[in-house]
């Protein structure tokens, strides 16, 4: 179906001035300064969040030196939430992702939960209890945050779902790139087919 006049394209208008903005804020630089300074990053999200999440989590695994790791199962979802609560279970997931770590690991570890609206309870309560555990802990929210928590809140400020997700996503690939990491190009790759990357860097 061709896009007429009676059907406007979908409002993205401000998309570069919104993310240029999240860039400017003491919220953004303590982000990033967290992020450079973990070797663990744990990502955690509901619904279209969570598939950001996970899409993260892999490339910060694949294309920097840290370990990274999303609740991306939707079997390990849905027996957590069975066995305990919609409330809880993210907040367990990260419980079971820090066993067996010292303190000095857990302080170099970041949580960064995603969230639309703002009230999403069950990442908002695992981001306290990391931050109780020793972690460093971030939300990033679409809207203006309606769970208070001490962790750190980068509010992108949108009333879009789809905009938020995925500016969301962007702000990765710029943590990626704020910590001195490359983000490969599509010629890159094109030019060089043969070429793999090196995880053992």
């Amino acid at each position: 179906m061709l896009i007429t006049e009676s059907v406007k394209p979908l409002d993205i208008r401000g998309f570069d001035d919104k993310f240029e903005f999240v860039l400017q804020t003491p919220e953004w630089g303590n982000l990033q300064e967290d992020f450079n300074s973990c070797d663990r990053i744990l990502i955690v999200g509901n619904g279209g969040n969570l598939a950001v999440a996970d899409h993260a989590a892999i490339d910060i695994a694949r294309l920097t030196n840290k370990s990274a790791s999303a609740p991306g199962s939707g079997i390990l979802a849905s027996s957590l939430i069975n066995d305990i609560s919609h409330d809880d279970w993210v907040r367990k997931w990260v419980d079971i992702s820090l066993r067996g770590l010292i303190k000095e690991s857990l302080q170099k570890t970041l949580i960064i939960g995603i969230s639309s609206a703002g009230n999403s309870k069950n990442i908002c309560l695992a981001l306290d209890y990391a931050l109780d555990k020793g972690l460093k802990s971030a939300l990033i929210c679409a809207s203006q945050p309606k769970i208070q928590g001490k962790y750190n809140k980068i509010s992108l400020n949108l009333n879009e779902y789809h905009t938020g997700e995925v500016l969301t996503l962007l702000l990765f690939y710029q943590l990626i790139h704020g910590a001195g990491f490359i983000c490969p190009s599509i010629s890159q790759a094109s030019e060089n087919p043969e070429k793999r990357i090196d995880y053992s860097a």
